[in-house]
């Protein structure tokens, strides 16, 4: 809804113009990782090391991601660009190979989900920073971004329900009371938190979000020049 337009040449949407906004449903931070056996990142363990490292060696390290474009690639252009540093692209076929390729040291580091938790958890991976502005709760003592130095810094990703843009807009309401309604089934709320945080915004504020995220990645895009067929 945000990058997709923006990267892809020939795709044929437009959100504004062919989806109607019902709600965002989860929220939930990337995770940069490097791996503790790796040659270049056994002696990271912060923000700050990480940035010393890829000063020392520009272009040397590198991260991996799902593909060109995708928000792991361009989140972590961001962080290149914030740092001042530079580091090199290694696209994937998809997020479950980039992370296997961190695991076996192909790479250096990675913008992963939290879907990487365990990995975390049992040393395999070391987790320097997410990328919301609150911690998450799964790893409380990996330290967010703007606490690592780099204020304003809050860069998620996200699920949500969109429906075809003639959709009346009753009908866009009666699907988001519906939805909501999902916040008194504790079930369903526990099944939602292992993808994220539970962030049921109404239908105007997800579709301002939409509008402010595509405004952000589109500087982001055209910066660093990333257009794909």
């Amino acid at each position: 809804m945000t990058v997709n337009p923006q990267v892809y040449k020939k795709i044929t949407y437009q959100p504004e113009r062919d989806f109607a906004p019902v709600t965002m449903v989860v929220s939930a931070p990337f995770i940069i990782t490097v791996n503790p056996a790796g040659e270049r990142t056994s002696s990271v363990n912060t923000i700050a090391d990480l940035v010393a490292v890829a000063r020392a060696k520009p272009g040397q390290l590198t991260y991996g991601s799902g593909g060109p474009g995708n928000l792991a690639h361009l989140g972590f252009e961001l962080i290149n660009n914030r740092a001042g540093i530079k580091t090199t692209h290694v696209p994937y076929k998809s997020g479950v190979s980039a992370q296997l390729g961190l695991l076996g040291k192909e790479i250096d580091m990675l913008l992963d989900t939290p879907v990487t938790a365990p990995n975390v958890k049992s040393g395999k991976l070391k987790a320097l920073a997410v990328t919301t502005a609150r911690r998450w709760p799964d790893l409380p003592e990996v330290p967010t971004m703007i606490e690592s130095g780099y204020a304003g810094f809050d860069v998620p990703f996200w699920l949500g329900v969109l429906v075809p843009a003639q959709t009346p807009p009753a009908i866009v309401q009666t699907l988001y009371n519906a939805i909501r309604s999902v916040r008194d089934d504790p079930n369903a709320v526990r099944q939602l938190q292992m993808q994220g945080t539970v962030e049921l915004l109404d239908p105007a504020t997800f579709a301002s979000r939409i509008k402010a995220e595509t405004a952000s990645w589109g500087e982001v895009i055209r910066r660093e020049n990333v257009q794909l067929d």
